[in-house]
């Protein structure tokens, strides 16, 4: 019985040391706000194809709109993520990669992304910094 228990035991502990958790990934799309307007859509309603199974949020600006889709436990690439069908407007469907100007994986490059926003945080003043980290 005691040989018994700590079979069971080291298995556990080895099934949980070698377990795989897919990590989390962010995608980064940014749309040209020329397009959108030709498409008579919007990031915000581009958004809400995906509100209901990640994690997202959106910027306006004076420059291009961008779309931030933060996905747990994926598989896929930004290429497949491309592919996906999302409503435009009330009456089009059309591949993400089709309507946004680049998809980028943030997850793939993690590291460069860290340092330009280290580089981008030096140059600026320290108030702006600490207000652009509350917003990500």
């Amino acid at each position: 019985m005691k040989q018994f228990v700590l079979l069971t035991l080291f298995t556990l502990i080895v099934s949980s040391a070698f377990c795989n958790n897919p990590e989390e990934k962010t995608f980064v799309v940014i749309f040209s706000k020329n397009e959108l307007k030709q498409l008579d859509s919007s990031t915000k309603y581009i958004e809400t194809n995906f509100e209901d199974k990640f994690s997202t949020k959106t910027y306006n600006g004076n420059s291009d709109a961008v779309l931030f889709i933060q996905v747990s436990e994926c598989d896929f690439d930004k290429c497949q993520f491309g592919q996906t069908m999302v409503q435009v407007n009330r009456s089009t469907w059309k591949p993400l990669q089709e309507v946004a100007f680049r998809i980028i994986d943030l997850s793939e490059c993690k590291e460069n992304y860290e340092e330009l926003l280290s580089a981008f945080y030096d140059k600026i003043d320290k108030k702006k910094a600490k207000s652009i980290q509350s917003i990500l």
